[in-house]
C-alpha cells in the first residue's frame, strides 16, 4: 500500500471522528436548552403552587432536572476542552 493510500485512510478515520465529536456536541446542546426550558417551566409551576405536596413533587422534579442539566454542562466543557485541545496540537 502506498503512502497516499494510508494518508487517505487515515484521513477517513479522523474526519468520522470529528464529524461523530460535532455531532455529540450539537445534540448534546439541544438536550441542555429542553433541559432549561424545562427548569424554567418547574420553577414558574413552583412559585405559582400553595399546595405543599404538590410544592414537593415539583421541587423534586426540578432538583432532578438540574442535576442532569449540570452532569451535561460538564461533559460539554469536557468536549470543548477536547477539541480545544486538537486544535492547539495541530499549530
Amino acid at each position: 500500500m502506498n503512502i497516499q493510500k494510508m494518508l487517505d485512510k487515515l484521513k477517513d478515520i479522523l474526519s468520522a471522528e470529528r464529524r461523530a465529536q460535532l455531532e455529540e456536541y450539537d445534540s448534546l446542546k439541544k438536550v441542555l436548552k429542553a433541559l432549561r426550558a424545562e427548569k424554567r417551566k418547574l420553577a414558574q409551576e413552583l412559585a405559582g403552587e400553595s399546595d405543599e405536596a404538590a410544592c414537593e413533587e415539583i421541587a423534586s422534579r426540578l432538583r432532578v432536572v438540574s442535576k442532569q442539566r449540570k452532569k451535561g454542562l460538564n461533559v460539554l466543557k469536557e468536549l470543548k476542552e477536547e477539541r480545544q485541545g486538537a486544535r492547539n496540537n495541530k499549530k
